[in-house]
């Protein structure tokens, strides 16, 4: 199973193995149905961003939009 790291969101709480997820900082957790059911349906937990992409995303200029083309009479 993989890690991914979650925070509680401000009034929530969740317990993680018996401990209590903070709602100041990213704590590590087992992706578990437990946690997708805290993050899906409770929605009581917040996903990292994945700083990979979000870097990636951030650098890269937009893509130039394609210009729609008319037919010539």
């Amino acid at each position: 199973m993989s890690l991914i790291y979650v925070r509680s969101k401000p009034d929530r709480r969740a317990y993680y193995e018996g401990r209590v997820i903070p709602n100041d900082k990213f704590f590590p957790v087992v992706d578990s149905p437990y946690i997708r059911r805290l993050i899906d349906h409770w929605q009581d937990l917040e996903i990292e961003p994945d700083k990979k992409t979000a870097d990636k995303s951030a650098s890269q200029p937009a893509a130039p939009q394609p210009t729609a083309l008319r037919p010539t009479e």
